[in-house]
């Protein structure tokens, strides 16, 4: 049986009308659950607006003017017609809804997905008229409502509010009858992030197809996370045993997969950046002394001595061109830490002690290649000695791990195997939290015309949705504020999205799907009416004082601070 395009249509339409996470899960399962197997995959990548999952790279690279002549050939309006709307409506999909459909659509869901990998395969000279002509060719066997989400979908500015939980939420109501079965697919998932091969998987072989997903080479694995804590005394009552301190490092996380010849570096959002560090590709083909593995790290600037340089530096290298200019323009090194894989098996279970051992024996140090440095220590003097050598040495904390026998990789999870110190832990009632910014309210006097605050929320990793913890005004240089309108621009969206839980009273003049996370210092957390942050009786955490640090490119929306955190910091 083919799916039609225009049944994944309709419950788009549905999913774009409601503004409950719950609601929108029982839609998606029902839908699910119709859903012949050769399509489930490509509907699960759909509704996220993707075509693909994130670590394949596959994108469409098409941009708006592309898409504005792809409408006015099928369509056969002039250019400058679809453009005048276009920028009266200020939505492509809208757009593409006006000027197209007269026919009566028999497009599979299928045929919408092959022609998008298609456009997506083009590159070269004349690459870019052959992928109007074939997005043009699609729309001329589009519906009007086809159309719109066609359009949107290969722009990358599809907004129904659903996020990667969710789908696992719908596929467990689905496939299994209970929601929470969740998190037997949330462990796939962390291991395996991709929609697309969970949807079939389960579809296919139920839970205990699940369960067997392991580690792939070559496909990225949820990185694990660190708890924070109030007070460095907790590290020894949470890590009884030996605890390996280890230098934490004010760079960019990076997953590197070696097959051979052939290496790939994923980033936190595990993203492909490969292209962006050419130097660590070339030094660790002389470094690494194996077959295949996947080992984890961190790239840090570094100046011409070797000491370590502010984050900020290492943004220079986030570029498509002239890449190897930077290589010497900002010099880096990569300290590695963990070994995930190892000659064709996974060392997820291992314990830590085992997986450092193992990274030592295949890792032949350079300058740009290093082993974080680390200590073990059987009491919290030793560790608090090595938090402040690192201080001095440029680093932004410690890292404090467990050495215990279970003390396993935990692929996406936030667990007490890992725990973070840092600089900011250790001044009384100062702390940096990664917030997600989910709505702004629009600026006065000297801000009129520019957004004056953002309204930011925490991630609730227990009910997959986003709790409001501040309003974020103060930290923003006057460049900045004038680009926040035009930075934001592509995350606006017309109502609150169903994921973003706020109090009725909190209404900011826009509202934002949550992508953009925010580092943000802040100097007490209090108990507020206003936000919603683990909420108790109609009052929820607040952040007081908050103030802009830096924008976090490297970090996922589910990857900020979570409500359990906060709860666990507060004192009030």
């Amino acid at each position: 049986m083919m799916l039609q395009f225009s049944e994944v249509v309709k419950v788009f339409e549905e999913l774009e009308k409601v503004s409950s996470g719950n609601k929108m899960r029982v839609i998606l399962a029902s839908f699910f659950k119709n859903c012949p197997l050769k399509s489930i995959d490509k509907v699960a990548y759909f509704s996220l607006g993707q075509i693909a999952s994130k670590y394949e790279d596959i994108n469409t690279g098409m941009a708006d003017k592309m898409v504005v002549k792809a409408i006015a050939s099928a369509s056969k309006n002039s250019e400058e017609v679809i453009t005048n709307y276009y920028k009266k409506s200020g939505d492509i999909g809208e757009t593409a809804e006006h000027f197209i459909g007269n026919v009566k659509s028999k497009l599979s869901v299928d045929a919408v997905f092959d022609q998008f990998h298609k456009i997506a395969k083009l590159s070269g000279a004349g690459s870019q008229y052959k992928k109007i002509i074939l997005l043009s060719d699609l729309l001329k066997n589009c519906s009007s409502k086809e159309a719109k989400y066609v359009t949107k979908i290969i722009l990358g500015t599809l907004r129904l509010g659903v996020g990667d939980m969710t789908v696992l939420d719908s596929l467990a109501i689905t496939f299994t009858g209970k929601k929470e079965n969740k998190k037997i697919l949330e462990h796939a998932y962390n291991i395996c992030p991709d929609v697309g091969v969970i949807a079939k998987t389960i579809a296919s072989k139920g839970i205990k197809g699940i369960k067997s997903i392991d580690v792939v080479l070559g496909r990225p694995i949820q990185m694990m996370l660190a708890q924070r804590i109030s007070n460095i005394q907790i590290i020894k009552e949470k890590i009884p045993g030996k605890i390996a301190a280890e230098e934490k490092y004010d760079g960019e996380r990076v997953q590197i997969h070696i097959s051979g010849k052939k290496i790939v570096l994923f980033s936190r959002r595990l993203e492909n950046t490969t292209h962006q560090f050419p130097d660590i590709v070339r030094e660790l083909k002389k470094t690494i002394k194996t077959k295949n593995c996947i080992i984890e790290g961190e790239i840090v600037p570094i100046d011409p001595k070797g000491n370590l340089l502010p984050f900020q530096t290492l943004m220079q290298r986030k570029r498509k061109y002239e890449v190897e200019k930077y290589t010497k323009k900002v010099p880096i090194c990569v300290y590695l830490f963990d070994i995930l894989f190892l000659n064709n098996k996974s060392f997820l279970r291992r314990n830590y002690l085992e997986r450092r051992e193992a990274l030592e024996k295949i890792v032949k140090e350079s300058k740009i290649v290093q082993l974080a440095k680390q200590t073990i220590c059987n009491d919290i003097e030793c560790v608090e000695e090595f938090f402040n050598k690192s201080l001095e040495r440029g680093c932004e904390g410690i890292l404090a791990k467990s050495c215990a026998t279970d003390s396993v990789y935990q692929a996406g999870t936030r667990g007490w195997n890992w725990i973070k110190w840092k600089r900011e832990y250790s001044k009384e009632l100062i702390d940096t939290f990664d917030l997600v910014v989910v709505g702004a309210f629009h600026g006065r006097g000297r801000r009129s015309g520019k957004y004056g605050a953002l309204l930011c929320a925490v991630y609730n990793d227990e009910q997959d949705q986003f709790e409001t913890l501040c309003k974020l005004g103060s930290g923003f240089t006057d460049v900045q504020l004038a680009e926040l309108p035009k930075k934001m621009k592509q995350y606006v969206v017309s109502k609150k999205p169903a994921r973003v839980i706020a109090n009725k009273d909190m209404n900011p003049d826009v509202w934002f799907e949550p992508k953009v996370v925010v580092e943000v210092l802040g100097a007490e957390i209090t108990r507020s009416p206003m936000h919603t942050c683990a909420e108790k009786e109609g009052r929820g955490f607040a952040l007081r004082f908050p103030r802009l640090v830096r924008y976090r490119p490297d970090k996922k929306p589910e990857q900020a601070t979570t409500a359990r955190e906060i709860k666990n910091l507060s004192i009030a």
